[in-house]
């Protein structure tokens, strides 16, 4: 038992401190996180302001090149550079790798957005510029920021993470629809039916046309093709319509 213990208010003024300087410690650490993003943001954008037309691969870092998904990758990236298009990636190895050595053996831009992890993430060979981040939601955006398309090929969290911010953007209408691609049937067809199976039918999650977001093929022609067709004009005219449709909605259901 303590011989003085300490006054109740004592006790609470006390932790109040310490409340206020952890969370003055918490508020600098952003505040100096947030600086580094804004110069991550303008080094980026320094990289995309060259080139007019992008598209971003997505995929996992830890296939080998002759992995189908490799594969893929490497046909399509080389297949758009051929066309004057800037390919982007994670600038790792694996399906980025595969992408990155694509668009330079085509004669391309060929763009890594590296970041440093404590495995698999090291910049590959094959990038014509290259950038490394210091924190994913830099990267992210960079990665996503007004591409003509999106290629997605087998991979883990990583890729299904930015799979399915780029379609919840689009399927709210805060970006335009453009392609995305999601090659590979038998990687991809599995999570396409749960989507169709669950979320549309059975949870009513999601709207019956939202699956038309995105294409699975494994035909490298094709999905080229439809980037190359890609209107900026058209997909903003649909951003704008299913965001007013998306608001009329939610004024049905006094949701204003």
């Amino acid at each position: 038992m303590l011989q003085h213990p300490i006054p109740v208010p004592s006790i609470k003024s006390e932790n109040e401190k310490n409340q206020l300087l952890v969370r003055q410690k918490l508020i600098d650490a952003a505040e100096g996180r947030l600086v580094t993003v804004v110069e991550e943001f303008e080094h980026a954008f320094d990289i995309l302001g060259k080139y007019p037309h992008t598209v971003t691969v997505f995929g996992s870092a830890r296939l080998p090149q002759d992995h189908p998904s490799c594969r893929a990758a490497f046909a399509i990236s080389w297949a758009l550079a051929k066309h004057g298009i800037a390919i982007v990636s994670g600038g790792g190895h694996g399906v980025m790798e595969a992408a990155n050595r694509g668009a330079k053996e085509a004669g391309g831009t060929s763009i890594g957005f590296n970041i440093q992890l404590p495995m698999e993430q090291k910049l590959n060979d094959y990038t014509t510029e290259n950038y490394q981040f210091e924190h994913f939601f830099g990267r992210k955006v960079a990665m996503t920021l007004d591409a003509n398309g999106y290629v997605y090929c087998g991979g883990g969290f990583g890729t299904f993470d930015e799979l399915f911010e780029v379609l919840t953007l689009m399927q709210t209408g805060i970006v335009p629809k453009v392609p995305v691609i999601l090659l590979g049937v038998e990687f991809w067809k599995p999570l396409d039916e749960y989507i169709k199976q669950t979320l549309v039918e059975t949870y009513e999650t999601i709207d019956a046309d939202d699956p038309e977001l995105y294409i699975i093929t494994d035909d490298i022609e094709l999905a080229a093709n439809k980037i190359l067709d890609y209107s900026q004009e058209r997909s903003r005219d649909e951003m704008f319509k299913r965001a007013y449709r998306l608001k009329d909605r939610w004024i049905r259901e006094g949701k204003k």
